[in-house]
């Protein structure tokens, strides 16, 4: 009996750890971006590249098994363009868009870096600050859509590691502080 409702529910299943999966990989990878490029590690800090390239890929791999795995969906039964065309669902269409939009973007940002050389230094950082965007609409597929958005362990886990990336988002994306301008020379002598 617990066999076959596995059976029936497998990709189900597999789309949901893998939807989960990557928006925990992503929000670590965003997290990490953010502390290299906001030089918060200042001084001969660990490289975090490796790990940023690392959690980067690990989200691609899991945003194709997430939407994969639904095409064995017994339930959805979605086709391919429901999960690879923004608008096509009919299943809770505004949060598939923003997942598949998002998705899409995250897949093409990362892989963005393999071509840094080509498209220029300067153009792909300025590309590659889209990948906030993508994270964020990733985040509201999965806490609008997702099956598990209302459950306290998944609030938490995302919580744990949503949170630390949106904080070091908004210093990143606050103005920058001047240091104060130093006395005049008259001021300081009276």
């Amino acid at each position: 009996m617990l066999a076959t409702a596995a059976n029936d529910h497998l990709f189900w299943i597999t789309s949901r750890a893998a939807g989960t999966l990557a928006l925990l990989f992503s929000s670590v990878a965003v997290g990490v971006g953010l502390s290299m490029g906001g030089k918060l590690i200042r001084g001969r800090g660990p490289d975090l590249r490796a790990i940023h390239e690392a959690l980067s890929m690990a989200t691609i791999v899991a945003i194709v098994v997430h939407a994969v795995a639904l095409l064995g969906d017994s339930f959805m039964h979605p086709s391919l363009a429901d999960i690879t065309i923004p608008f096509v669902s009919s299943y809770m269409t505004a949060w598939t868009t923003l997942g598949i939009v998002g998705g899409w973007m995250m897949i093409i940002l990362g892989l963005s870096f393999y071509a840094r050389a080509r498209i220029g230094q300067q153009r792909w950082r300025t590309l590659h600050r889209f990948t906030a965007l993508a994270w964020i609409l990733g985040l509201a597929h999965s806490l609008g859509e997702g099956t598990d958005a209302g459950q306290v362990w998944f609030l938490v886990a995302t919580a744990i590691v949503a949170l630390p990336a949106a904080a070091l988002l908004v210093i990143r994306m606050s103005p920058r502080r001047r240091a104060p301008a130093a006395a005049a020379p008259e001021a300081v002598a009276r």
